[in-house]
């Protein structure tokens, strides 16, 4: 059985999982708090101090990319194709920046001053609203309509669909769905790949 262990949030695990329910194998998803946490640390059971891990028959898999490539490879989401896989990897890789936009805010106790500092982070001159700025002009240039322009639906679309729309899904203080409204190119897009009948 495979193991995806992580929070209970859907945070950098949610792609994981939507690839792993799509795989044909049994897999469980072990949710652990703050404590489990540092007592995996502390224990070792993480190769880079890091969650999320994926345990699987032959060994533990830490980075949360390294494990959708992985599970991407399990449920036909990678391109056969090499040079279609590398754009994939491709997209992947240059959405980090958006990942982390928000990092320095988890250690802000005072709600008012994280949400204040959040907000300042996808206004006008943000990093937030670069990238989503960038994103959808990826996603304007693509020919397919999927995010790293492959012939079908890859692991760089669960990352995006997973990753952006969970910025603005509730989970975090200060962020709501009136940011990326002002992006309906990639509204446009969260729709094409809800409606992919897998994802469906």
């Amino acid at each position: 059985m495979y193991r995806l262990v992580y929070f209970s949030t859907p945070g950098r695990a949610e792609a994981i999982r939507i690839a792993l329910s799509l795989s044909g194998r049994e897999w469980k998803d072990v949710n652990v708090d703050g404590l489990g946490y540092n007592k995996m640390k502390e224990n070792g059971d993480l190769p880079w101090d890091m969650l999320p891990i994926l345990k699987t028959p032959e060994g533990t898999i830490a980075e949360s990319s390294a494990i959708l490539r992985y599970v991407g490879h399990l449920s036909g989401f990678v391109p056969e194709n090499a040079y279609q896989s590398a754009k994939a990897d491709e997209f992947i890789d240059a959405m980090e920046p958006l990942s982390k936009v928000l990092d320095s805010t988890f250690g802000i106790s005072d709600l008012d001053e994280r949400i204040k500092i959040r907000k300042e982070v996808f206004g006008p001159k943000g990093d937030g609203t670069k990238n989503l700025v960038l994103l959808e002009k990826k996603i304007i240039e693509s020919k397919s309509g999927w995010a790293a322009d492959t012939e079908e639906i890859s692991i760089a679309d669960l990352k995006l669909f997973t990753g952006l729309f969970g910025l603005f899904s509730g989970n975090y203080d200060g962020m709501d769905s009136s940011i990326i409204c002002e992006y309906p190119v990639l509204i446009k897009y969260h729709d094409k790949v809800a409606n992919e009948p897998r994802i469906k």
